[in-house]
């Protein structure tokens, strides 16, 4: 179904439109009009924007509008899109989205993309994948210049047609105005009856060493992709250097960098500090009471390259609020002791030989695939669990190891959990292991940062 078939069957799916809808499309067409000269990166698709981003207005506020949209599938997809992120949503909202509609067909499988909403630092790609498969996967992207950016994909095992997403992350270099993006496409079939193995504990089951079976490449893509250059250049970077100390502790809020996709709010430990600045519970607020919280689905921060520590902390955008004034409050500080580098645990007698807050050995099991550690953990929010060590651990000669899972559970009491760690493979009595935090302190009151 292309652009101007899916504009007809939702017409006709609201013959029973609303009153307070009757001119809605009217309005949007004659709104259409008006931006006929901003130059968009398709000009097919350009003739049904202002409709198109109506319509998600009106699946936001509207139920019979929402009902109706429920039978037109990309419609459908698009307006689940911008409910899962308040920022995507504000953008979408304000018409901040660049319909692309380019589509291929490759051995019967036809990827199209749809939209992209980008500013200066990110890139989201909105595609489908339809084909006669009970799932489609778009596997991870590579582009072309080679660009130096973090990559995320929520495409994993989708029935053709659904919604999937790539996010591109730029940290030290802004969106290029161009790129060429290339992909291929799996499906995924469960084990037939006689490769399954045989039944075993989990505890084993964890311990077995995990058979990579690398899934048929049914197609591949590559796009041209192109961004108006009024929105690749959106963004404010507010300068703040304001200091605070905080349990014998320096730290200084650089800047904040306030785009319409996210908030990237950059602080700095001092030299000095005996400990790393491993993360922070905040949220920012505005002049009129609204609040933007940290970002839940997607890069939630970034580390600095040559230590252990945090710089820069993700939040929901206020671009679109029009905010006078924006206060940042921060509620709660992870640190990593800068002389905590490595943790001893004794396997046979379950014990660590340094303290982290909140945190003890339950168990640990050898057995014939190796290890399986298992820690108590002090939850810090209900139903919320958290990785204590890095996947990365050692034996007494540094040699080096992987964990390539890790789970969790919950634990004798809801006020803690358990994290699982399988140490596949590794037969020593004692494991060094990388812990990510700690320890905690809690803001009361919190740290207010006027951030303009």
């Amino acid at each position: 179904m292309n652009r101007n078939e899916e504009y007809d069957a939702l017409l006709r799916e609201l013959e029973n439109t609303p009153k307070a809808l009757e001119t809605a499309v009217e309005k949007a067409l004659k709104r259409e009009k008006a931006l006929r000269n901003r130059r968009l990166i398709v000009r097919p698709a350009a003739s049904l924007v202002a409709c198109f981003l109506g319509f998600i207005l009106l699946v936001n506020v509207f139920p019979p509008f929402a009902r109706a949209c429920g039978s037109v599938p990309v419609l459908r997809e698009l307006a689940k899109a911008v409910c899962w992120s308040p920022s995507l949503s504000a953008a979408v909202e304000n018409e901040y989205v660049q319909p692309i509609g380019k589509s291929q067909t490759v051995n019967g499988i036809t990827a199209t993309i749809e939209y992209v909403i980008v500013d200066q630092k990110q890139v989201n790609i909105f595609f489908t994948l339809e084909g006669d498969y009970k799932n489609l996967t778009g596997e991870m992207l590579e582009l072309y210049p080679e660009q130096k950016c973090s990559r995320s994909v929520n495409n994993f095992m989708e029935p053709p047609g659904s919604l999937l997403r790539y996010t591109l992350n730029y940290v030290d270099e802004d969106v290029p105005g161009s790129f060429t993006m290339t992909f291929s496409v799996t499906t995924y079939k469960e084990m037939d009856l006689e490769e399954r193995p045989p039944e075993q504990s989990w505890e084993d089951e964890m311990l077995q060493p995990n058979e990579v079976r690398e899934p048929e490449i049914l197609a591949e893509f590559s796009f041209d992709l192109e961004f108006d250059p009024d929105f690749t250049a959106k963004g404010e970077i507010i300068p703040v250097n304001t200091s605070f100390d905080l349990d014998g502790q320096t730290l200084t809020v650089t800047e904040a960098e306030v785009y319409p996709t996210h908030t990237r709010v950059k602080i700095r430990g001092a030299e000095e500090n005996t400990a790393w600045l491993k993360g922070v519970k905040f949220y920012m607020e505005n002049e009129k009471g609204q609040i933007f919280e940290p970002i839940s689905n997607g890069v939630s921060a970034i580390g600095d390259s040559d230590s252990p520590a945090m710089l820069s902390f993700h939040l929901e955008s206020p671009y679109f609020a029009e905010s006078k004034h924006l206060t940042l409050h921060i509620t709660q500080v992870e640190w990593l002791d800068k002389e905590l580098d490595r943790v001893r645990v004794d396997l046979n007698r379950g014990y660590m030989d340094r303290k982290i807050e909140g945190v003890r050995v339950f168990s640990a099991d050898h057995r014939e695939g190796g290890w399986l550690l298992s820690l108590e953990v002090k939850r810090i929010k209900e139903n919320h669990s958290f990785s204590v060590f890095s996947s990365t651990y050692y034996d007494a000669q540094g040699n080096e190891y992987h964990m390539d899972s890790q789970a969790s559970s919950s634990g004798e009491t809801p006020e803690y959990f358990r994290e699982e760690l399988p140490l596949k493979g590794y037969h020593e009595d004692a494991v060094w292991l990388v812990p990510l935090y700690s320890h905690r302190t809690d803001c009361s009151p919190s740290v207010t940062v006027p951030i303009k």
